[in-house]
């Protein structure tokens, strides 16, 4: 992400001057918003942005080989889970919205009495509403890795929630939330949770399938709504799905690979009913109460989506249509066997039982009629039986969670209040105004709010699509430039704004979202990050033109530019990051640079992926990025000659933004992989700050000095307010209340751990997986106030040797909590 540099702010006159003037030079013509991306590049373009995003993703988590960052990342979420556990949002932090553009939802339950939704977010967790999406309110705040693969509502007084997180963690919580629990019986390692469905004929039980890495898929039955669980079925083959009738429920059926198995007494036994012509790769079951049951299958045949149908329980099988534009969502309904449903980037319908399917509309119509038409991009497509309602159809897609009466032939959206799962790139606030925010988010486009007061904001979708890197020469919203994967967006005027679209350099490398920097000298021009550094200068209309430094910023390694910072205090000055963490400096406005000597960050596997520069010493600036193999942040105090680790009190996490605490403050922010983090001027050591916001991803962080507030963008749970003021100071060395420390760590065969108690009492000290599983305690007693020192050997309460990995040591001692990640290396 690229460090938004400016000058001292103009006047309002001079600005007013100057929008009038440069209204009458570009001639504003009005144009019809908001409006779909695709008109302005492709029909393809949102199929083929799903899949060049979660490339670039990939990307930024830059780590040595072997290195496995998902589980780095889960290993930081839980141990906040840990540390927070209990712990209410209080204090500091205040949720800014969008109250009104929902993001990514992924799966839906209803409750066991019928009356409420549950919807699961990508990042944004489990939340709750009645049928008609009144309500929303967030349960899983307090739980890492969100809710992606489904979730399930069991028994009663009181009711179990069940989710299958994207941390492939399994958790159900039988208090709404207030605290998650681990599920006995399944196993140790951590599992894919492919598939969580209840049986309507007994509350209490559930089913779950889950794949094990190397192991194929195991079937669970869960008898008490989820707490526990018994092993049904087991197969080494990888390629299956289970279905239960939604209705009558008992009758629970079984696809591994081209064979259906049916059980009628909950999986103890299995009887094969038929099989399908060809051996799939993967499989999506859905079947049809109605009928013999009538079932329907995903088939990936020889690398392409086939529907086939069965009309006789699984004797026989037909092929019914070539699928395109699928996400491996599929359903049908519980009355009529003739209407089935597949999704992808829209939503597409038969009522001849596969034969034929047309889309339930254009994505782009949703812009004209976001109540009555599906937003793009759907992984997720629930059909529910609900007694006393009947059959509903439950669509979950990037732009929130809808509801359909009649089958798809048409919808209603239940996400426009309330469902605060908005995924966000970048936050920029207008240096006139603290209340006037553009946002760039994931999949709901460029968007801006004005004037909200008290309460989350809503926000106006001005063009769907990614946007990220926004960027204003003086800070304000005269001219705002950001970037979609094809084209830089020009947002023209503080209100009422027009948007224009000029190409990327023509011939230029970059990536998905190449960062772009305002030209702090000119409001009409941007520094544009390729293999070479552009700058554009918007010329009215969807006019730019480009020139280019000669230096080829790859020739030291790397494929492009991934990070751009000016310094604010001596223009002159100039830094750069490629994606593999080589570094440049110019002191001579980039007319020439040089490369550095210091190669610390790339032997780490480090990607530049955030520069900012002091705004008080030009010699000083501060990179962030991938953390996984090395610091994920460095520090130059020479004008980026040299740069030096600042990486101590950060986990091993991706930085994606810094941001100073105002243009007076070297206080450093960073918004993480990991949550919000905090660097006191002067101090070496971060300092965590989200007690009290929710366990998610921050992808970007500003100064909002009219406020007083850092402005967080998340990518999950939208748009957070840190109060600055509410840290006078972290101290030099930050300590947690009882000191929980250890030494060594990394370990081998032992380590010891060291703690203080102000008072005598009783402390217990345990070690966690990183399933949140106890699996020795240590300690367990009175003991007197002082210094302690407790050894552990690496070896769980049986006395086996546990095997190489992350875990965390968990004392609690005068109602106080602390913990400590420790890795063990064999």
């Amino acid at each position: 992400m690229s460090a938004r540099t400016g000058r001292p702010l103009l006047s309002l006159a001079l600005l007013v001057a100057l929008g009038a003037a440069f209204a009458w030079q570009l001639g504003r013509a009005e144009r019809p918003l908001p409006r779909p991306t695709e008109h302005r590049l492709d029909e393809a373009a949102e199929e083929r942005n799903h899949e060049l995003r979660e490339q670039w993703v990939e990307a930024m988590h830059r780590a040595a080989p072997g290195t496995d960052w998902r589980a780095l990342e889960r290993a930081n979420g839980e141990a906040r889970e840990l540390a927070a556990a209990g712990r209410e949002r209080v204090g500091a932090w205040t949720e800014i919205g969008s109250h009104n553009q929902a993001g990514r939802i992924h799966c839906a339950a209803v409750s066991v009495a019928g009356d409420s939704l549950y919807a699961g977010a990508d990042l944004g967790g489990l939340w709750k509403a009645d049928l008609a999406g009144n309500g929303w309110r967030p349960l899983s705040d307090n739980l890492y890795g969100g809710v992606r693969n489904g979730v399930c509502a069991a028994g009663v007084s009181p009711e179990v929630v069940t989710v299958l997180s994207t941390s492939t963690v399994i958790r159900y919580s039988e208090d709404q939330g207030a605290t998650w629990l681990l599920p006995a019986g399944l196993p140790a390692s951590p599992q894919n949770g492919l598939r969580i469905q209840r049986d309507p004929a007994n509350a209490d039980r559930v089913y779950l399938l889950l794949a094990s890495a190397g192991l194929g898929t195991e079937l669970y039955r869960s008898d008490d709504a989820g707490r526990s669980y018994q092993l049904v079925n087991h197969t080494n083959n990888s390629v299956a799905d289970f279905w239960v009738d939604r209705v009558a429920g008992h009758d629970l059926y079984l696809m591994i690979s081209r064979t259906l198995y049916f059980s009628g007494d909950l999986g103890a036994t299995w009887t094969p009913l038929g099989q399908m012509p060809s051996t799939p790769s993967k499989v999506i079951l859905a079947g049809c109460e109605a009928g013999a049951p009538t079932f329907y299958v995903a088939a990936r045949i020889a690398g392409v989506w086939e529907l086939w149908r069965s009309t006789d329980s699984g004797a026989s099988w037909a092929f019914r249509y070539g699928i395109d534009d699928f996400w491996e969502t599929m359903n049908c309904s519980t009355t009529n066997p003739n209407l089935v449903a597949f999704s992808g980037v829209e939503v597409w319908r038969s009522v001849d039982g596969g034969g034929s399917f047309a889309k339930v509309n254009g994505w782009g119509e949703y812009y004209g009629d976001p109540l009555n038409k599906l937003h793009a991009d759907n992984p997720g497509l629930e059909v529910l039986s609900i007694p006393g309602v009947g059959e509903r159809w439950f669509p979950c897609t990037d732009g929130g969670i809808y509801i359909s009466a009649d089958g798809l032939a048409s919808v209603t959206n239940l996400s426009l209040a309330g469902l605060g799962v908005g995924q966000y790139y970048d936050v920029l606030t207008s240096a006139l105004s603290p209340t006037r925010i553009a946002v760039g988010a994931q999949d709901q486009g460029y968007q801006r709010a004005d004037g909200f007061r008290g309460q989350a904001a809503d926000f106006q979708q001005l063009i769907s699509g990614d946007y990220g890197h926004l960027t204003s020469g003086d800070g304000t919203h005269t001219i705002v430039f950001s970037v979609y994967p094809g084209f830089t967006l020009v947002h023209y005027h503080e209100i009422g704004p027009t948007l224009h679209y000029l190409d990327f350099p023509a011939g230029s490398n970059h990536l998905w979202l190449p960062p772009i920097v305002a030209d702090p000298e000119d409001l009409q021009a941007f520094y544009f990050c390729g293999q070479y550094l552009y700058r554009g200068r918007w010329t009215g209309a969807d006019n730019v033109t480009y020139t280019n430094n000669p230096q080829n910023f790859t020739t030291a390694g790397g494929s492009y530019l991934s990070a751009f910072a000016i310094s604010p205090v001596d223009l002159d000055r100039r830094l750069a990051s490629t994606d593999s963490g080589e570094l440049w400096y110019s002191a001579d406005r980039g007319a020439t640079w040089t490369h550095s000597p210091d190669q610390g960050p790339s032997s780490h596997y480090f990607y530049g992926n955030a520069l900012v520069c002091s705004p008080l010493d030009a010699q000083r600036a501060w990179l962030g990025g991938s953390g996984y193999s090395g610091p994920a942040v460095y520090r130059t105090d020479d004008g980026g000659v040299s740069w030096t680790p600042l990486g101590d009190g950060l986990p091993p996490t991706l930085v994606y933004m810094l941001a100073t605490q105002g243009p007076d403050s070297e206080t450093l922010y960073a918004a993480t992989e990991s949550g919000p983090y905090r660097l006191e001027a002067g101090s070496s050591t971060w300092q965590y700050i989200g007690d009290g916001v929710p366990l998610t991803l921050f992808w970007s962080v500003e100064a909002v000095p009219a406020m007083g507030v850092m402005r967080f963008g998340t990518y999950g749970r939208g748009i957070w307010d840190f109060d600055a003021s509410a840290v006078t100071a972290a101290p030099a060395t930050p300590t947690a209340p009882l000191a929980l420390a250890s030494f060594p760590n990394p370990f081998n065969p032992q380590t010891t751990l060291r703690f203080a108690l102000d008072a005598p009492g009783r402390a217990t000290l345990s070690i966690y997986d990183v399933r949140g599983r106890a699996v020795r305690q240590l300690l367990a007693a009175a003991l007197p106030a002082g210094e302690m020192t407790v050894t552990w050997d690496g070896r769980d309460e049986a006395g086996h040797a546990l095997p190489s990995g992350v875990y965390f040591a968990r004392l609690t001692a005068a109602g106080q909590v602390d913990s400590e990640r420790l890795t063990l290396l064999r």
